[in-house]
């Protein structure tokens, strides 16, 4: 394996970071937060601040045990030097990014060479859903971060005689299962027992598949398991000796059970579901890496990573395609491997002379054609909605649709520039100029990407929930209470900036009491209500409630 030299490649290292830093940064406050993930954590991230707990996650005031607290500090860390904004909520991921990136360029440095290095780079900043991820609130990119290095240490641990015949020499180097229980730990920490369940398949199918070259480490699984929960565990003690309940932990486990064996909160989906996400979603490197899953490398470093990526993958795409709930974040580790086979199948292509198919020239046009024309379209079809208004039967969907929105008439220059770029690589390799064309591909991707947010996700925000978050952000400075009505949402947490004692859990009520509390109840502040337009007639003929907007889908009352 060769040795990593942060000498000779200072100024490769700092290229990246600074690339990584102009496509991560900016706009990452120019829209804002999205329900129901991005919301949530930034809401658990304000009310630690509010409340000056940093031990115990909180929503709405109350403990909220679906999720530990590591990423939530870094937001906290961020907003106290940010102040509580979007642009504060999603900074940790743009750093977490650039931290990606410059890992990845150094085990694919050590791998194989510099040029690989890159390639690896490129094929994971440069595709879909990755670049989008690490310009989000979401907590998967430092989940994943911290799987895929325990992962890579896992690796590091299983000395390379594995795959020759002198099994009496084989060694496990203990130093880097501990390292890799102390970054799956940290995993664990970020959302829970799944970021040790993905690990610990990997590693176990590993060595089934070697179970004759090696015999089975006992003492290795039991220090990475113990390493691993260490964190949490720790948090939980410390949590329940502060609320004096250890019921927290049931709570938990039973969050988790829930979350795999049902639909959560209408977040279902087919089987397939995933396979789909991670083939478009994950464009152009779910292309190329179809070149280079084939594990034919000649050195053995890299084909026992290519075992340990392949296994990653599959164990990624399996276990969340048989989970009920269905989020297309859900699979995003597998970002990871796809862009090391991609990386893999370019490089080949490339230096290994690799033969071209044509196969791949159709694939890439026939995923990457479709999303560029329908995000051209996209705007056209929406400033003349009127066309496909007859057909809409919904109330909430129709009443959405026929609202008053803004556009500038230049919201198809992101797609546009997809297309442009799709075909001049196209040109470019039918022309067997195979490296211009991978790079402009990859050129083009990344400016659609970068220019989607500022250009068109805005406008998008206007059909899904600006008309929500500008009424909550309205209150802001009103002491109220403020009850979403059949749906489920925390935005009116954040964005109305609530205290305790506007929250339910400042009157001990249950959530149907609460209900009934500020629909019926002798209130002692004045209640505003919202919901779909779906509820309107119901709620327009509540003698309680007077309506005082109806906007875009939407419908808000007030007491009377």
């Amino acid at each position: 394996m060769k040795e990593l030299s942060f000498k000779n490649s200072l100024m490769n290292i700092i290229f990246i970071i600074a690339f990584s830093g102009i496509l991560y940064v900016p706009f990452i406050g120019d829209s804002h937060l999205f329900d129901w993930d991005e919301i949530n954590f930034a809401e658990a991230a304000r009310e630690m601040i509010e409340t000056g707990d940093y031990l115990t996650v909180r929503i709405d005031y109350e403990p909220f045990h679906e999720k530990p607290p590591l990423f939530i500090w870094l937001q906290v860390l961020s907003m106290k030097t940010f102040g509580i904004t979007e642009f504060a909520a999603r900074f940790p991921n743009a750093i977490i990014g650039i931290i990606s990136m410059v890992i990845l360029f150094s085990i694919g440095r050590l791998l194989i060479d510099e040029r690989f290095g890159f390639l690896f780079v490129m094929a994971y900043t440069s595709s879909i859903l990755p670049l989008f991820y690490f310009k989000s609130g979401l907590i998967d990119p430092l989940f994943n971060l911290l799987m895929f290095v325990s992962v890579w240490y896992l690796f590091k641990s299983f000395n390379i005689k594995l795959l020759n015949k002198e099994q009496e020499k084989f060694k496990i180097d203990y130093k880097f299962i501990v390292l890799a229980g102390l970054f799956d730990g940290l995993a664990v920490l970020t959302k829970g027992p799944v970021g040790f369940l993905l690990v610990v398949l990997t590693f176990l199918i590993f060595n089934a598949m070697n179970y004759k070259k090696m015999k089975f480490p006992f003492l290795a699984y039991l220090l990475f398991g113990l390493i691993s929960f260490i964190p949490i565990i720790l948090w939980y003690i410390a949590l329940a000796v502060q609320l004096g309940d250890i019921s927290i932990i049931y709570q938990f486990v039973e969050y988790q059970i829930r979350l795999f064996s049902t639909g959560d909160a209408g977040h279902g989906g087919p089987f397939y579901y995933h396979f789909l996400v991670l083939l478009f979603g994950v464009f152009p490197a779910s292309i190329f890496a179809l070149r280079g899953i084939r594990n034919t490398s000649s050195d053995q470093n890299t084909k026992v990573f290519s075992i340990w990526m392949g296994i990653l993958f599959f164990v990624v795409l399996i276990l969340f395609s048989i989970v009920k709930t269905k989020i297309v974040h859900y699979s995003s580790l597998a970002y990871f491997p796809i862009a090391f086979f991609a990386a893999k199948g370019m490089y080949n292509l490339i230096y290994n002379r690799l033969s071209w198919k044509q196969s791949t020239n159709w694939l890439i046009a026939i995923i990457g054609l479709p999303i560029a024309i329908i995000i051209s379209l996209l705007p056209f079809v929406m400033m003349n909605v009127e066309m496909i208004l007859p057909k809409i039967k919904d109330k909430f969907t129709y009443k959405i649709l026929s609202g008053n929105y803004f556009w500038e008439g230049n919201e198809w220059i992101p797609g546009v520039l997809l297309l442009i770029g799709i075909v001049i690589a196209l040109i470019l390799m039918l022309r067997k100029k195979y490296l211009n064309g991978i790079v402009i591909l990859y050129g083009f991707t990344t400016i659609f990407m970068v220019t989607l947010l500022p250009f068109l996700v805005p406008k998008i925000e206007q059909y899904t929930q600006l008309t929500p978050i500008t009424f909550y952000k309205s209150l802001q400075n009103e002491d109220c209470y403020i009850f979403p009505i059949g749906f489920k949402t925390y935005a009116h947490y954040f964005y109305a900036e609530t205290k305790f004692e506007q929250s339910r859990a400042s009157k001990n009520m249950s959530r149907d009491e609460w209900h009934e509390y500020l629909l019926e109840g002798d209130v002692d502040k004045k209640v505003y209500f919202i919901s779909k337009y779906s509820k309107y007639k119901e709620l327009s003929q509540h003698p309680n409630l007077i309506e005082i907007f109806n906007k875009n889908g939407w419908v808000g009352f007030v007491r009377k």
